[in-house]
């Protein structure tokens, strides 16, 4: 049995602006590493196996931090995973999103060329950029990359696995909608999107007609066993219970790992008073008042 637990990283000073964030940059904000560091606290008893991390700064660094908070020895890594980047939203990265006119029906070639940039219907790209059917077809392959491995080596050595994959909101979504279809479930009952800043989600994954005590399945590195796959979480954000709403400060300031933490700098002495910005987003990655 494969148990994978999805982890959206921590809130990036992006997703405090009202712009398109999906290959851009961006790191965490001092509020994301603060929310990264109450993850880390909230897992560091869940031994996993292995944690893989998208390479972009806010899915890597909330990677790391919760790597460091696992217990001695720390399990193996790898934060360079590029097929689960978030959406790539080409022309219209760290550009303001706008809601579509419904009074028209203009397309989204006829919105850019007017400088606006809202949501793309299904099927629709911003020039340079990823549909929401390339994020799919791009997720079956991290599945197929990253995942499966773990199917098969879990079941070669009758034994369990737990690992953590730190992701984006859109590709999180497009993951778990893959391994259901993978499973047979060909249309998802539910959409898996609108997960606030490390929220976290779960997958369990079996082998169909394997019991869970079978040892040593042998499997070559090309099969691919019929699965059965479950749902058991999405959108946990427990550990976010006692986070104070303004822990880390501003969202707009920049968490830099070469800095010493601005609360230890003021021994704690300084309130912050940023109003906080909700994790919410349009198309997930993007920020917004209204949660998807």
């Amino acid at each position: 049995m494969l148990t994978v637990t999805f982890i959206r990283h921590g809130q990036s000073t992006d997703n405090v602006r009202h712009v398109w964030a999906g290959w851009a940059d961006a790191p965490l904000s001092q509020r994301g590493k603060a929310q990264a560091e109450s993850l880390g606290a909230y897992f560091s008893q869940t031994l996993f196996t292995k944690i893989y991390a998208s390479p972009l700064k806010r899915a890597a660094t909330t990677a790391a931090l919760v790597l460091a908070a696992q217990p001695a020895p720390q399990p193996p890594h790898d934060f360079t995973i590029e097929s689960i980047k978030e959406q790539n939203f080409g022309v219209a990265e760290g550009k303001p999103w706008c809601f579509p006119d419904n009074r028209t029906f203009k397309s989204l070639a006829e919105y850019m060329s007017e400088g606006k940039y809202p949501t793309p219907r299904p099927g629709e790209r911003f020039t340079d950029g990823e549909s929401d059917e390339d994020l799919a077809t791009r997720a079956m392959q991290a599945v197929d990359d990253v995942i499966m491995p773990h199917v098969r080596s879990a079941a070669r050595a009758g034994r369990a696995e737990h690992i953590a994959l730190v992701s984006h909101g859109l590709c999180i979504g497009a993951l778990i909608c893959a391994l259901l279809k993978d499973s047979g479930d060909v249309a998802p009952t539910r959409e898996y999107t609108g997960m606030q800043n490390t929220a976290w989600a779960r997958v369990v994954i079996e082998i169909q007609g394997v019991a869970d005590d079978t040892p040593m399945i042998p499997l070559a590195d090309e099969d691919r066993p019929p699965l059965i796959v479950t749902a058991t979480d999405f959108g946990r954000a427990d550990h976010l219970v006692k986070l104070k709403p303004n822990a880390g400060g501003t969202g707009k300031i920049a968490y830099d790992p070469r800095q010493r933490d601005i609360r230890v700098f003021f021994s704690g002495a300084m309130q912050a008073v940023a109003t906080e910005h909700r994790e919410s987003n349009a198309r997930d990655e993007t920020n917004g008042e209204v949660q998807n």
